[in-house]
């Protein structure tokens, strides 16, 4: 392979490694304190993990020093502070950021794809136009597509 191509392929796998942390990071939980769960508004639908595994959705009714309180669809339920392992609240915002990720991601593994596979293939065969710019479409709309079906909630308390 010519010194210029080989060059050309690690600056697109380098790419897509710095969008795969970057899409990592933004990914990442902070942790909160419980206090910000006082900027919750009754009725929003948050999701309450429990250190002894079982997760309860519903909405969102009160917080106080020593609980936090949400109606499920059988019932309102009160779990105690030191019970609860992490506090998630849903978010609109999340989905259109979770699509921009993964097409994101799916530009980077179409270039990587289109660069080494296709080059080969364009070398060996005659490839078309329409060959080659599915090889980007596919991936970005399937990883924009799985960003977009992540579920749009952001972590607002998580215990230490």
């Amino acid at each position: 392979m010519k010194q210029w191509m080989w060059n050309f392929h690690m600056r697109t796998f380098r790419c897509a490694c710095q969008v795969a942390v970057l899409a990592a990071a933004a990914l990442s939980l902070r942790a909160q304190t419980w206090d910000t769960l006082k900027s919750l508004k009754p009725g929003d639908h948050v999701k309450v993990q429990e250190d002894a595994g079982p997760e309860h959705s519903g909405q969102f009714r009160a917080v106080t020093a020593e609980s936090i309180t949400l109606a499920t669809e059988k019932a309102e339920v009160a779990i105690e502070k030191a019970k609860v392992r992490r506090v998630k609240v849903r978010s609109g915002s999340r989905r259109v950021r979770n699509l921009l990720i993964g097409a994101g991601i799916g530009v980077a593994v179409g270039a990587a794809v289109d660069n080494t596979l296709g080059v080969y293939i364009r070398n060996e065969s005659s490839e078309s136009e329409g060959a080659r710019v599915i090889s980007y479409l596919v991936p970005i709309g399937v990883l924009g597509g799985i960003g977009a079906a992540l579920p749009p909630y952001r972590t607002v308390y998580k215990a230490h």
